[in-house]
């Protein structure tokens, strides 16, 4: 390893590809309508976690609010981050899902599996409805994360 710690680097992304990898023949099973897999999305995404909701915020788009009419894009989501995979999160988070990419509204108090990555302005947001799975439609997923992690 050289001054610069690059054989640190080298080997957190080997542990990555290695648990990707690892979960790549689980995700390959469940494609999505555009082709991705699952396993595509945790490589693209910069968090993976499962996440409790606690709060559901309108977002508002002033420019196309109106005097009397609010325009809402989508929301934002307050969440309760409950095990991460990927990235990091300091328990309390907070995401995006715009109307432009999935018109489904999450539900308070609920718990999911979501891959976010930043926006533009490097905020947290799910790229479309594919980016976050119910954790009941998630459980064999979850199991076999959690037992990923707890190998090590």
């Amino acid at each position: 390893m050289d001054n610069n710690g690059s054989g640190r680097r080298l080997s957190a992304r080997a542990i990555f590809l290695g648990l990707a990898m690892l979960i790549a023949p689980l995700f390959a099973a469940a494609q999505v309508e555009n082709g991705d897999t699952l396993a595509e999305r945790f490589a693209e995404a910069e968090l993976v976690a499962q996440v409790q909701i606690n709060a559901i915020h309108r977002d508002v788009d002033n420019a196309l609010s109106e005097p009397g009419m609010v325009a809402i894009s989508g929301y934002v989501y307050s969440a309760t981050s409950m095990r991460v995979w990927k990235g990091k999160a300091d328990g309390l988070i907070a995401f995006r899902l715009g109307f432009e990419s999935c018109d489904k509204k999450l539900e308070k108090g609920a718990r999911y599996l979501i891959f976010a990555s930043p926006d533009s302005k490097g905020r947290l947001q799910l790229r479309g409805c594919d980016a976050v799975m119910e954790e009941s439609e998630a459980a064999p997923l979850l199991a076999r994360l959690k037992q990923f992690q707890q190998q090590g």
